[in-house]
């Protein structure tokens, strides 16, 4: 694409799916300076003058991404809502003035899709958390979710029953295989009585780690502490091992797909997998894949790669749950618009993960604290990176410095050093929480008297069930 011709009848859309790629490659100058000759050459194209300013926003350049998004609403009458949206996450205080007018109108406009009234109404909601007006703002953050819900139904009973049937195949894998002796460090999988020395048959390259979990809860951030490490590519969200599991085994749920898992498609599977990391970086020893909903393919995981370390990563529930529900994600999470539904979403996955955890007979979990981390950083990343197999190296609390896009929510967060400033966030939500209130008497697994002891419990590979 960077080799076609300036006479290339379709230039322009060539050149900003380049972008695109370069953006999503973390190859953020080439980004910045394509972009700018984009705009150039068409300044009223507001499709690319929007990238553009979503571009800077989720490379961390705030100054260039404001800067963006203000020119936008200042040009375009008609705009939107999404350069408000950027300004009110990254500096609200840069708000252009009747900005609340122009975003009360669109989120109330029966013409508007469900995308700008969701835009508009988390737009307004931070404008009204900077203002310290929290009533105002869990109002509007409803109100977006409300929209949501509308248009994305969710049939909760149904993911809850599969969070529960999960739960049971790892139990009943666990019991089937209770007088079986596993060996992670010989690679070995088993299934149905069969024994294969799956590293036997694997090509040279990289070997995966998953770090899984709620979204919100720290898996950025372990994630860029690995990446800092030579031996390790961070690869972020990558859709790999869900998109190879389907071509393999067919769409479906999950539990369906277990079903149809057999010693054929393990191997299909792995062969697969392992070569599209390879695509990521050849010459490292890991790629990390930190898809939080990874966390519903634990079982798949386990059998396929018996051998892969897994940081399950959490932090206190209510802090997960209100970040989760206060977060203008790109794809908004059906069962986060709605706070019974919510609840009950997690506490599905604390019962599933607790199975996991319970039944983890080949040492491969992590059982990683956000609070733990953030409080001890170099003693618990020193521990989680032992359990996958990697020496020490001070540069993995500099992942900061990398320059590297965080294309999630957590953009910002790793931008700076580690900080406490998240901690105890969700406290100024507390009287507007209602069906997530119980979750707070959940007990956490950062408040053990015994922290001392599941450290060394992690650091030999233990599981630390929750």
């Amino acid at each position: 694409m960077e080799g076609l011709p300036d006479d290339y009848a379709r230039l322009l859309s060539a050149q900003t799916l380049l972008a695109r790629i370069y953006v999503h490659c973390e190859k953020t100058d080439k980004a910045f300076d394509l972009l700018e000759k984009l705009v150039a050459r068409a300044p009223m194209d507001k499709g690319i003058r929007t990238f553009q300013a979503s571009a800077f926003a989720l490379s961390g350049a705030v100054e260039n991404a404001v800067q963006a998004s203000t020119n936008l609403i200042n040009d375009f009458a008609d705009i939107g809502a999404q350069p408000y949206l950027i300004i009110a996450f990254l500096r609200p205080q840069s708000m252009p003035e009747g900005a609340k007018d122009v975003l009360a109108k669109i989120a109330g406009s029966d013409k508007a899709t469900t995308q700008e009234v969701y835009q508009a109404c988390f737009a307004l909601a931070r404008i009204a958390e900077t203002d310290n007006d929290m009533t105002t703002a869990f109002d509007w953050y409803r109100r977006g979710h409300d929209a949501n819900r509308k248009a994305s139904p969710i049939d909760m009973q149904a993911e809850l029953r599969e969070f529960e049937l999960l739960a049971d195949l790892a139990r009943a894998e666990q019991s089937v295989h209770a007088n079986t002796n596993s060996n992670v460090s010989s690679d070995v999988a088993k299934r149905d009585g069969q024994v294969t020395d799956v590293a036997d048959q694997d090509e040279a390259g990289p070997k995966p780690i998953f770090i899984v979990g709620m979204a919100r809860s720290g898996t950025t951030l372990s994630e860029r502490i690995l990446g800092a490490h030579p031996d390790v590519y961070a690869a972020g969200e990558i859709g790999d091992f869900a998109r190879v599991v389907a071509e393999v085994l067919g769409a479906g749920k999950v539990s369906e797909q277990m079903a149809r898992l057999d010693e054929k498609a393990v191997c299909e599977i792995r062969k697969r997998y392992l070569a599209a990391l390879r695509v990521y970086d050849p010459d490292v020893k890991f790629v990390a894949n930190k898809t939080p909903a990874n966390f519903t393919r634990v079982g798949l995981i386990r059998r396929i790669f018996p051998d892969a370390p897994i940081l399950h990563t959490h932090r206190h529930p209510l802090a997960t749950c209100l970040s989760i529900y206060t977060t203008p994600f790109a794809i908004p999470m059906r069962f986060s618009d709605d706070l019974g539904d919510l609840a009950d979403y997690y506490r599905g996955y604390e019962k599933l993960m607790s199975a996991f955890l319970e039944t983890d007979q080949n040492g491969m979990f992590f059982d990683l604290s956000y609070e733990e981390l953030v409080a001890n950083p170099e003693h618990v990343a020193q521990d989680y990176l032992r359990h996958c197999g990697l020496d020490w190296r001070p540069e993995c609390l500099e992942f900061y410095r990398d320059g590297k896009a965080a294309r999630t929510a957590s953009m910002m967060q790793v931008r700076r050093p580690i900080n406490r400033d998240s901690i105890g966030k969700w406290q100024r939500f507390a009287p507007y929480i209602g069906p997530l209130a119980d979750l707070g008497s959940v007990k956490s697994r950062t408040s053990s008297s015994t922290d001392e002891e599941a450290r060394n419990e992690k650091s030999s590979g233990k599981t630390v069930a929750a």
